[in-house]
């Protein structure tokens, strides 16, 4: 009897909890014959780079890596809105460099709001971590492509600052 019910209760793999994927932006951008220590150098000017539309924290640069937070501030478009998510979407940019070639990756995207009730979490979330009452699909939705959007243009701004001699960086034109 015992045997029988060690049999039974055993998980098989379509019973297992199916793992989904992160959603990253990642890219492996080719240099014309740049050593690494250069292109370290122009991560770690892009990361100390202040930006107007969004604020950068946690700047570290190690070895060949530079990697920070990056966070933009969102609100509602609508005058009343039924769920209000102002907040801020968060997410994480490291910048790793090879002679000849660097990657970025984006990841950890999230959203957090400003009250803590309406926050909806990781956008690989199905449903919002505060609840599809709170939230409603068309608002998640919105909120996701926005914010998918803000990563989008932090891509453009990476790979315009790597192009950014390390030499050039942080002279000011007034």
């Amino acid at each position: 009897m015992f045997l029988s019910g060690m049999l039974f209760s055993q998980v098989t793999e379509d019973d297992a909890p199916k793992l989904h994927k992160e959603t990253k932006v990642t890219e492996v951008v080719p240099t014309d014959s740049l050593p690494g220590a250069e292109l370290h150098k122009r991560a770690v000017n892009w990361v100390k780079l202040e930006s107007a539309r969004y604020g950068k924290t946690n700047g570290i640069a190690t070895g060949s890596k530079a990697e920070c937070t990056i966070t933009f501030h969102v609100k509602p478009k609508e005058l009343n809105p039924v769920c209000d998510y102002e907040g801020k979407v968060i997410m994480k940019v490291t910048i790793e460099c090879k002679d000849n070639k660097y990657k970025y990756t984006i990841s950890n995207i999230h959203h957090a709001s400003n009250c803590g009730r309406s926050s909806a979490g990781s956008v690989d979330n199905v449903v919002p971590e505060c609840g599809s009452m709170i939230m409603s699909d068309l608002v998640w939705k919105k909120l996701k492509g926005e914010a998918l959007a803000k990563a989008a243009s932090v891509v453009n701004e990476i790979k315009e600052g790597m192009k950014i001699k390390s030499t050039e960086a942080g002279k000011d034109e007034w």
